[in-house]
């Protein structure tokens, strides 16, 4: 149970940063959605039992607060939860050259699946330069900083394992 509760508040932490303090810094305007790193770290790292009402979760709160649209956030975690679980059959996740790449490819595969929905949804209109913009940004950024995000919960799990136990 401690660990639903943990991770429940670390969600809510993030997302209260990223609402509140991200969003008005010009600098981070284009970050990427910074739950993704945790949904991505419970699907490799975490049971199936413990991640899955987590993913539901943080889905849910995210559909609820952005305002965009709703089962989009559910979607795509739940999306990447299974292509996470189904990663680690067939490579070493703690190896640490593959952690420069996890968060870029969730971030990839998140873009693509709201650029796949825009396409879905809106046939009369085009996608703008804006969309492809901030998606770049957002790449770049998961490049730069996934890796360390990655390392620091892994590194709060560890020191909190006996916690969870």
């Amino acid at each position: 149970m401690i660990p639903y509760i943990v991770y429940s508040c670390i969600c809510i932490f993030l997302i209260i940063l990223k609402t509140s303090v991200l969003t008005n810094i010009a600098l981070f305007n284009n970050f990427y959605d910074i739950l993704l790193p945790v949904v991505l770290y419970l699907g490799l790292f975490r049971p199936f039992s413990q991640g899955l009402p987590l993913i539901f979760f943080y889905g849910f709160c995210m559909d609820s607060i952005t305002g965009g649209p709703f089962g989009f956030y559910v979607l795509v975690y739940f999306l990447l939860f299974i292509a996470m679980r189904g990663t680690i059959q067939f490579v070493h996740v703690r190896s640490f050259l593959l952690k420069p790449f996890i968060v870029f490819a969730g971030v990839l595969i998140e873009n693509l699946i709201f650029f796949v929905l825009l396409i879905l949804f809106h046939r009369n209109q085009m996608v703008s330069g804006a969309f492809l913009h901030s998606a770049s940004i957002q790449l770049l950024w998961a490049a730069i900083t996934g890796p360390f995000l990655l390392i620091m919960i892994d590194y709060i799990q560890s020191r909190f394992s006996n916690w969870f136990e």
